[in-house]
């Protein structure tokens, strides 16, 4: 292990140009329209306040709650403020990984990991919504960079900081505590560290039973909503890689990434970078790096759990921390034979990855996730008024949130009847997410207006028409 490293020019360019594009994908354009997960967490949630966030009927990030509530208690629902709180944290944390990889690994391992943490699709949707994943994520990165340095060094602040880490992230999102508890049980094999890491995990599980008893049984089935898919087991030995790292790196809008024959290249190569970090190679610290990921996993399989990578977008942070000194190691050895390979494989997928952020991070910045705050401003200032709001889509609530009056749900066998038979103005709003299109000829003619709105997930548009009488 190299330490305090000083950077060179190159890295010292490197870790500038990227810190600027990771802060500026992650503030530019947070004030655009809640998306539906935001819209449940704010009326369902934070409008309630801590009595049904801590002990209600249903389960939604409960840390992340308490903290927008009080939030919008002082600011109201600022998309922005509510925000914030998601992005801030994330950024901590990339910060705080990123200068420990640099300290400890040096310059390569640090740039690999912020390079990861900022081109990665899944992170950038996810780290800027009003949702605890921001919070989740730097829970994780003071656990791995804790657990590290406690196996490293046995002092007790950074064994307090793991369990203090470990509450944090698990209070956010329930399923983070296996990882909390399976990292754990690798200090607990330490024997320098034995005694302290049992009574931290101790203290720290014991306060996240108190946060969740009032949860008891919500915690486990949340795990069988169907949202997502449920991890194979002809495919269980690659999920940490299948399910995890590679839709981190490849979705910005997906569920699940399907496993099968086409994704293992993919797979071998990533288990060939990581499979290169010194910190893998040495049994301590492979279990503290791996063993997260790895228990998550076979938990979800055995529970039968739906799983989709944003809920598990946390784990990135090992794998990264696996991937960026696996970096390290390749070009300390120079372009040997044994390297020169996975370096130019190496550099073609970082171009890649670069490649697709150019991509997809303009129109995150510019475009909301969904345009639901737009559809409404736009039924708010039609004249005449219309009477009633008809929507095609999958969440007319969303609609109701910003408009503030009802809005009426249509089924694909009923739009052409209601849409164009209305004897009084009405606004037909559409979001074409996978719902079938349906061909309303009414709109065609003289006297409507229509306005389309971008979005960049969720089918890309939605679409809204004033609708005079026929």
């Amino acid at each position: 292990m190299q330490e305090h490293v000083p950077p060179g020019r190159i890295a010292i360019g490197a870790y500038a140009f990227l810190g600027v594009v990771l802060v500026a994908s992650r503030v530019v354009g947070l004030n655009q329209s809640f998306w539906t997960d935001e819209i449940i967490a704010v009326r369902d949630f934070v409008r309630e306040g801590p009595r049904v966030i801590l002990a209600g009927p249903d389960l939604s990030h409960e840390l992340y709650g308490i903290l927008a509530w009080v939030t919008s208690s002082a600011v109201g629902e600022s998309e922005t403020a509510l925000r914030l709180l998601s992005v801030v944290p994330f950024l901590v944390g990339v910060a705080l990984a990123t200068a420990w990889l640099q300290s400890r690994w040096g310059s390569v391992a640090g740039v690999g990991f912020l390079f990861f943490a900022t081109t990665s699709p899944l992170l950038l949707d996810i780290t800027r919504q009003a949702r605890g994943y921001g919070l989740a994520f730097l829970a994780m990165c003071v656990l791995v960079v804790a657990a590290l340095e406690a196996e490293r060094s046995a002092r007790t602040g950074w064994i307090a900081a793991f369990c203090v880490a470990g509450f944090v992230g698990t209070a956010t999102l329930p399923q983070f505590g296996i990882a909390f508890v399976a990292t754990g049980a690798t200090l607990v094999a330490i024997t320098a560290v034995r005694r302290r890491a049992i009574a931290g995990l101790l203290f720290a599980l014991a306060a996240i039973a108190v946060w969740y008893a009032p949860h008891a049984g919500e915690v486990n089935a949340a795990s069988q909503i169907e949202d997502g898919a449920r991890i194979e087991t002809a495919w269980l030995l690659t999920a940490p890689i299948d399910q995890v790292l590679l839709p981190g790196l490849i979705w910005i809008d997906g569920t699940v990434l399907v496993p099968g024959v086409v994704w293992i290249p993919a797979v071998l190569l990533a288990i060939a970078v990581v499979g290169y970090s010194p910190l893998v190679r040495r049994l301590p610290t492979a279990f503290i790096l791996l063993s997260g990921p790895i228990a998550t996993v076979v938990v979800l399989w055995l529970a039968e759990a739906y799983v989709i990578p944003r809920y598990l977008s946390y784990l990135l942070v090992p794998l990264f921390v696996a991937a960026a000194t696996g970096l390290t190691a390749i070009t300390s050895r120079g372009l040997s034979g044994a390297t020169v390979v996975p370096a130019v494989v190496v550099v073609v997928l970082a171009a890649a990855l670069g490649l697709r952020f150019v991509v997809l991070a303009p129109d995150v910045m510019r475009f909301p996730r969904e345009a639901n705050r737009d559809a409404a401003r736009a039924v708010l200032g039609a004249d005449p008024p219309p009477a009633r709001v008809l929507a095609y889509m999958r969440n007319p609530r969303n609609l109701e949130h910003y408009l503030g009056r009802e809005v009426e749900s249509l089924d694909v066998n009923d739009v052409v009847e209601r849409v164009c038979g209305g004897p009084v103005t009405l606004a037909y709003v559409t979001q074409p997410f996978t719902l079938a299109t349906v061909d309303v000829p009414c709109l065609a003619r003289d006297g409507v207006v229509h306005h389309r709105f971008e979005q960049y997930a969720r089918g890309g548009e939605m679409n809204v028409w004033i609708v005079p009488p026929g």
